[in-house]
């Protein structure tokens, strides 16, 4: 069966008024931190025009700002500048030549942000506070409002005069124009506070206003709330009332529909676990009011799923985030119906990495961000280069996707795996509902292997005499790492497990018992255990030295885990160091205070970190003198995580074939 009767709705081109897309898929504004001085560069060309070139239909520009009140990042775009142009200019131009529309996102974030980029007071309809940010915003006078409405005029007719096709007015996720929507940030008694129709005032305003600079010619779009989803805020029915309030302005082309608000940021990039098309029910809400085309949003991975939406008329068209990213030749790939790179939506490289102002990156997608080297290039295959004789060593992530690469390039490849499966520190990563979908990138990868031809040996154990027999050119060392052990001074009367003992053995975890997880690394080896240990009846304390658990995960993924380890009853014991085990007890020193308290227990879960499992390596390029290609990936490099395992294996590649004479291990 072919994918066009798969997917015929996807595939399909969308026509209404003044919006023309080829098919049903729209990559949404998503902060990338690729901007260059607050202009659209080469890396954000790039960035985007790998999805357009792929088979999207539209691409909607990160939002940008329309007044400096709005700059939150030092690298934000400044879509007011009139000095955007040139570089919206090109990158219109590029993505028109695939016949994908480019739409730029106009945004003020109000009291999301924070005042240190923008040094300016935050702007809100009342001096509420965000969640995001410790500061109290400035509330905005009638003639603010007013400067404002015209800063979006003002902002439109810099877009108007680029080749873009259209503008988006974001007015969701409590950036300022839905803080005027929400009776939980607008409080005012005046023309713009009070009832619906009056807190949609301001945004009626700017749309209008954008339009009489715009013309009938570009493209109007609104990212709206479908819900706030906190009580108080605006439910379902009254976005649906606002929706057709706006619609009936005339002006607007489409409405683009999220969820979520500061206090609740992990529902905005719905994380895993979550539910797939989250947000689905609430475009379909909104679509009942209005007819103009709705885009549904979120956590929608598969062209199946998309499918399913469009069908069943809940929405006109879809936006795809994560799974863009993750493989930029999704819609072509669900054209031909073939295999898709998966989105794991663990938000590391992509979200995690925009709140702590990184450049975007993707764990299962080592060419984030990296598009922009290929611009200008023909895109030819790889030059040809002698055939190799590749050993991987080690079966996880990072193995896996050097073994992948090399065989893509046309190497002959065999893979040693040591264990009786493939996946590597995945196992422990995905043994909990919540987080099943890290195994997803395995299972992909695993696929690839056995498409490419690659000669997977279970079950093998390797060492430095069987490499040296085996007439090979190179080797990739990818043997990732192992626990460190508890050094706690114990008198052996509290057993002390890692958390890899403790999954090997969880058929038989003990239950109705005291159990303290020792959290020393800020991730899911701690986390794990404690939700296993918890399902199982027994009563957990989750221990740590920070103030708080889960350092190491992003923000979404962190307060999706800490809600759900706390309804589960698991005791959070923080800015606390574990000192030492004796007649049953965990001693606990304070690490503000100094105090010291015991905890009884029978088991301690130690999640102390891992220790690179380099030895194979240093003896392979001790055995060949450094002579030989032995080249190391992943943990056994140094202990970090999926995302970097990936990384360095998809990099392997380019190190053989650049290679001017590899050695050979004969």
């Amino acid at each position: 069966m072919t994918a066009e009767l798969l997917v015929p709705t996807l595939l399909s081109p969308l026509s209404h008024g003044r919006l023309h897309l080829k098919n049903r898929v729209v990559f949404p504004a998503h902060q990338t931190l690729l901007s260059s001085d607050g202009m659209v560069g080469e890396r954000m060309l790039g960035y985007y025009l790998e999805r357009a070139r792929h088979g999207v239909a539209a691409v909607i520009v990160e939002g940008g700002a329309v007044h400096p009140t709005a700059l939150k990042f030092p690298e934000y775009l400044r879509f007011y500048d009139p000095a955007v142009i040139p570089g919206l200019d090109r990158l219109a131009d590029a993505l028109h030549e695939h016949d994908c529309k480019v739409i730029a996102q106009v945004a003020h974030s109000g009291s999301r942000m924070n005042t240190q980029d923008s040094r300016l007071p935050l702007w809100a309809p009342s001096n509420v506070r965000s969640a995001n940010t410790h500061e109290i915003p400035h509330q905005m006078t009638r003639s603010e409002i007013a400067e404002l409405v015209e800063s979006y005029a003002q902002t439109a007719e810099v877009l108007g005069r680029t080749r873009v096709d259209g503008i988006e007015i974001h007015a969701a996720h409590e950036y300022l124009l839905s803080e005027f929507l929400s009776p939980l940030n607008n409080h005012r008694e005046d023309e713009y506070g009070g009832s619906i129709e009056n807190r949609t005032r301001l945004l009626c305003d700017v749309i209008l206003s954008v339009r009489t600079v715009l013309g009938d010619d570009k493209v109007i779009g609104i990212r709206l709330n479908g819900s706030d989803l906190i009580p108080g805020g605006l439910d379902p029915d009254d976005c649906a009332e606002i929706s057709h309030l706006l619609a009936a302005t005339g002006a607007l082309d489409y409405i683009n529909v999220s969820a979520g608000r500061s206090s609740h940021n992990q529902a905005i990039v719905p994380p895993m676990g979550s539910p797939r098309a989250v947000y689905a029910d609430l475009a379909d809400t909104i679509k009942q009011r209005v007819s103009i085309p709705v885009i549904a949003v979120g956590r929608i991975k598969t062209p199946a799923e998309a499918e399913a939406i469009l069908a069943a008329g809940k929405a006109d068209a879809v936006a795809i985030a994560r799974s863009l990213i993750a493989d930029p030749a999704w819609v072509e790939k669900a054209a031909a119906a073939a295999p898709i790179r998966p989105c794991i939506s663990c938000n590391q490289g992509c979200y995690g990495y925009m709140v702590t102002i990184r450049p975007i990156s993707c764990t299962v997608n080592p060419d984030v961000g990296l598009e922009y080297l290929s611009i200008g290039q023909k895109r030819e295959p790889r030059a040809e280069v002698a055939p190799l004789h590749v050993v991987v060593i080690g079966g996880g992530p990072g193995g896996m996707e050097a073994a992948i690469g090399a065989a893509t390039a046309g190497h002959s490849v065999t893979l040693l795996e040591s264990s009786d499966r493939l996946g590597g520190q995945v196992q422990l990563a995905s043994a909990i509902e919540a987080r099943g979908e890290m195994s997803d990138i395995v299972e992909h990868q695993a696929r690839g292997l056995d498409r490419l031809g690659v000669e997977v040996r279970l079950g093998s154990r390797a060492d430095v005499p069987m490499i040296l027999a085996m007439d090979l050119d190179a080797v990739v060392v990818a043997t990732g790492s192992t626990p460190r052990l508890s050094a706690l001074p114990s008198d052996e009367s509290v057993q002390v497990v890692s958390p890899h003992e403790f999954l090997a053995h969880s058929a038989t975890a003990p239950t109705e018992a005291k159990v303290v997880v020792i959290d020393d690394c800020g991730h899911f080896p701690a986390y794990i255990p404690a939700e296993l240990l918890a399902d199982a009846g027994n009563d957990v304390s989750l221990l740590t030295a920070k103030l708080y658990s889960g350092t190491a995960l992003d923000p979404t993924t962190m307060e999706t885990m800490l809600r759900r380890l706390g309804q589960k009853g698991i005791n959070f014991v923080t800015h606390s160091v574990p000192v030492s085990i004796a007649d049953g007890a965990l001693l606990v020193r304070d690490g503000l205070s100094g105090r010291e308290s015991q905890i009884a227990c029978s088991l301690i879960v130690a999640a102390l970190g891992n220790t690179a499992a380099d030895r194979l390596y240093h003896d392979l390029v001790e055995a060949t003198e450094g002579r030989a290609n032995v080249v190391a990936v992943g943990d056994c490099v140094a202990p970090r995580t999926v995302l970097e395992a990936i990384r360095e294996g998809a990099a392997v590649v380019d190190r053989l074939n650049s290679s001017a004479e590899t050695a050979i291990l004969r």
